[in-house]
């Protein structure tokens, strides 16, 4: 145990000394709240320049005529501007005023306005105004008389895209919960990105970690074999020690990648003054973080020791590449069907690949962010992957031994699987 505690310290220290690792661990996320924060100096800076035009160029708005005809115009509604409609009882009196400058234009309203619709738009060839650039103004001011002066049912019309939709090929989960429902994660909620999102956001936060960490200790131990440093490590610690060591290490800098990453998240939230509009009831359950922890050590624990053992048999670093794409193949599978099933998460072929413990942390935290599933589930899952992780850090750690015999012969996937088998 000594010896173990020893390899994670100096792993730890050895991964936070690298440029590399820390720039894309806490650098990315820090470089990311400051390009934001930036951002929001600038647009809102931009706002305030936007206001200001906006409240120069209502300023602007000219004073315009109407002769009403057809009597439909009875009030003017209260969000214009106070005299930015002048009435007139005929088309002289208005020309009038545009001849002495009262107005810059004005509007006339024939007496069978409700039957043809036409509207007349009178003003001089220098009217600095564009052509279309008050009439929204008289347009507005028909709909709310149209309406008795209904200001809100002219809002309607004027903007009837105000639309909410409900999917009637959404069945009920597995938990009961009903199209539309926002108190739990998943496809659900339709009404908020977020809360739908949660699931396949908590998915690809640990698929991302188990691939970047194990990427990481794939690229090590393909180093310390291709520098030979790994005989000498072998001479001071028994394989287990040094394989326990090597992957605790760097599931902890993984967890910590994870905190920095989500605590950027945060601040990019807190600066941007987003608010998330959770719905009244939502919450995340405990049990959820739970058991996120459990399949994130276990997946880590699977994925981490395959990792390693493909560097035990990689005799170049220059192989790190392809080696790591055919050793992962199974944790990117996972995931895109995690993506594939997200609108159905309690199907048979979920419920399979939630159990199988190659491609249970990805799936089975997509089912338990959407909630229903029963507990025995993920209880096998867990004690499937177990299992697996067991077996695997064995085979792995025999591996090691073998190491230097076959030190001289290239990666292949047969190779890799049938020196998994024969250390068991």
């Amino acid at each position: 145990m000594k010896k173990t505690l020893q390899i994670i310290r100096y792993e730890l220290i050895s991964a936070l000394s690298r440029p590399s690792f820390v720039f894309f661990a806490f650098g990315v996320p820090i470089i990311a709240v400051l390009g934001f924060f930036g951002y929001t100096l600038i647009k809102n800076s931009q706002a305030t320049e936007k206001n200001t035009e906006q409240t120069q160029e209502e300023n602007k708005l000219n004073p315009e005529g109407y002769v009403d005809y057809a009597g439909l115009i009875k009030v003017i509604p209260s969000d214009l501007p106070t005299n930015i409609l002048v009435p007139y009882q005929t088309e002289a009196e208005a020309k009038d005023a545009l001849e002495l400058g009262e107005i810059e234009a004005y509007y006339l309203v024939p007496e069978d306005y409700l039957k043809d619709g036409d509207l007349y738009y009178i003003h001089p060839e220098t009217n600095p105004i564009s052509q279309d650039g008050q009439i929204w103004i008289m347009r507005w001011t028909l709909y709310v008389n149209l309406l008795d002066g209904d200001m809100q049912a002219a809002s309607n019309i004027w903007n009837p895209g105000n639309i909410n939709r409900r999917n009637l090929t959404l069945e009920r989960t597995g938990g009961g919960s009903l199209a539309g429902d926002c108190t739990t994660p998943g496809y659900t909620c339709e009404s908020n990105a977020l809360i739908q999102l949660l699931p396949i956001g908590i998915m690809a936060i640990i698929y991302i970690s188990i691939v970047t960490g194990g990427s990481y200790l794939l690229r090590l131990v393909s180093s310390e074999k291709d520098s030979r440093v790994m005989e000498l490590l072998l001479l001071s610690a028994s394989p287990n020690q040094l394989l326990n060591g090597k992957v605790i290490s760097y599931c902890l800098l993984g967890f910590f990648q994870v905190l920095a990453w989500l605590g950027a998240v945060f601040l990019i939230l807190r600066i941007g003054g987003t608010t998330l509009n959770l719905p009244p009831g939502f919450e995340i359950p405990i049990s959820l973080l739970v058991w996120g922890l459990v399949f994130y050590v276990l997946g880590y624990g699977i994925y981490a020791s395959m990792m390693a053992g493909a560097g035990a048999l990689t005799p170049k670093l220059s192989q790190y590449t392809s080696v790591y794409f055919v050793v992962s193949i199974p944790l990117f599978i996972s995931y895109f069907f995690s993506l594939i099933l997200a609108m159905r998460p309690h199907s048979p072929l979920a419920v399979v690949l939630s159990l199988f413990p190659l491609s249970a942390p990805i799936m089975m935290i997509t089912r338990l962010t959407v909630g229903g599933v029963p507990f025995w589930q993920p209880a096998l899952a867990a004690g499937l992957s177990l299992i697996m992780v067991v077996l695997i850090v064995r085979a792995v750690a025999r591996m090691f031994r073998a190491q230097v015999l076959l030190s001289g012969q290239p990666f292949s996937i047969s190779r890799y699987i049938k020196t998994l088998a024969k250390s068991q």
